[in-house]
């Protein structure tokens, strides 16, 4: 074993002359645990965070959206929806189409975003799995049906069981529309099916409605504003994005989950970032107490130092003892920290101890928590540079000072 490690160790574990020096050493252990554990914890919350979000908007977004470079819509090629058809690692894709409008219900109104569907759209998300009430039906026989966000049937005072339809009202693209205000706006009428839930800003906004439906509202039978694809189990997304855009050409962008919602997942981990950042500065803070028990500790081995100068030891060994004792604690509590913290992470997966504060409101009930190795990692690199700092700042002092 080497001989400064097993100085160390009897430094760390035998009876001090003075108890405080006992007292501050188990106080900085602690402290760096307690540290280590903030970090674990804080990172997997934004893990879980940034899981959950992928998970809710699977159910929305597709895999792969093609849209029009310039301009709101386009026309669908025949051709090239073929192509689609054929390419192997398409499972399956929906036509869509969106419009803003003006939403009525009694005497609620609200403005919203009508999305029109296909039948093949529950095949290509999840929506009919983010439910709260009703089903995501898009016909009733022949009669058209729309689903309807949680925030924004909430608005309307929506219910299911009313036979009071949703009024729809959408300004008309025709320039003779402006020379009469009588037939500015088209208008249709539709009942809801269900209420779905998955994010605050689609719930707030969306309603689903026949792609049909929507093309009459807007009096455009061949709109189509995006192409949304699913595609099929172990398929790299990013070499299937390539191969449809060069099959669409430059006029269509051709966007993969992640970038559809790029600006908000970089929100999400420049946050997680932040947090780790800040928490790091705190473990720093909380590893001076090593630099006090380091310190009381050579001040009480002084003479035990000119002892193993005089055996004939140099400055250089010396200081790898101390080194050691000071790597001990910091190690001990930063190894005890994250085993804890994952404990307590664990716990929170398997029961959800920690609950959100109004319950009923959202998607989960607690808060989310998923471990990653590469986190482990980062936070012993982190611990290890703080303890250059925390470590050898005393031990290069008393060691200058007393040899």
């Amino acid at each position: 074993m080497n001989f400064s490690f097993l100085v160390a160790r009897r430094y760390l574990f035998a009876p001090k002359s003075h108890h405080a020096v006992n007292v501050i050493s188990a106080v900085s252990v602690v402290g760096v645990a307690v540290g280590t554990v903030a970090l674990v914890i804080v990172m997997s919350v934004f893990n879980g965070l940034e899981d959950l979000a992928q998970t809710l908007y699977s159910t929305f977004d597709p895999n792969l959206k093609i849209t029009a470079a310039t301009g709101k819509g386009f026309i669908a090629e025949a051709t090239k929806l073929q192509q689609l058809y054929a390419d192997p690692d398409v499972l399956t894709f929906s036509q869509t189409v969106e419009e803003n409008v003006l939403v009525r219900y009694g005497e609620q109104q609200e403005i919203a975003v009508l999305k029109g569907v296909d039948d093949k759209y529950s095949g290509v998300t999840g929506i009919d799995t983010m439910m709260l009430d009703g089903v995501f039906r898009l016909w009733n026989n022949d009669n058209p049906e729309a689903a309807v966000g949680a925030i924004l049937a909430g608005k309307l005072h929506l219910g299911l069981n009313f036979t009071t339809p949703v009024h729809l009202f959408v300004i008309r693209g025709k320039a003779s529309a402006v020379l009469n205000p009588e037939t500015a706006m088209n208008r249709r009428y539709i009942f809801p099916s269900g209420v779905f839930s998955i994010d605050e800003e689609i719930n707030a906004q969306y309603l689903l409605a026949p792609l049909a439906f929507v093309r009459d509202l807007l009096e455009n039978d061949s709109i189509t504003g995006a192409i949304e694809i699913k595609l099929r189990a172990g398929v790299n997304e990013e070499k299937a994005q390539e191969r449809i855009a060069a099959m669409f050409g430059q006029d269509f962008e051709v966007k993969t989950a992640y970038q559809q919602k790029e600006f908000y997942y970089r929100m999400l981990r420049y946050e997680k970032w932040i947090g780790f950042m800040i928490l790091a500065f705190v473990l720093l803070v909380a590893s001076f107490n090593v630099v006090g028990s380091l310190s009381m500790l050579m001040i009480e081995k002084k003479n035990d130092m000119s002892i193993l100068r005089s055996m004939g030891a140099d400055k250089r060994l010396i200081s790898r003892i101390f080194a050691a004792q000071g790597w001990m604690i910091v190690l001990a509590g930063a190894v005890a920290g994250m085993i804890a913290g994952a404990a307590l992470c664990e716990l929170q997966r398997i029961t959800g101890f920690v609950a959100f504060s109004n319950t009923g409101t959202f998607v989960v009930d607690a808060y989310p928590v998923a471990l990653r190795w590469q986190d482990f990692i980062m936070i012993m690199l982190s611990v290890v540079c703080i303890s250059l700092v925390t470590v050898y700042i005393p031990v290069n002092y008393f060691v200058k000072k007393y040899l």
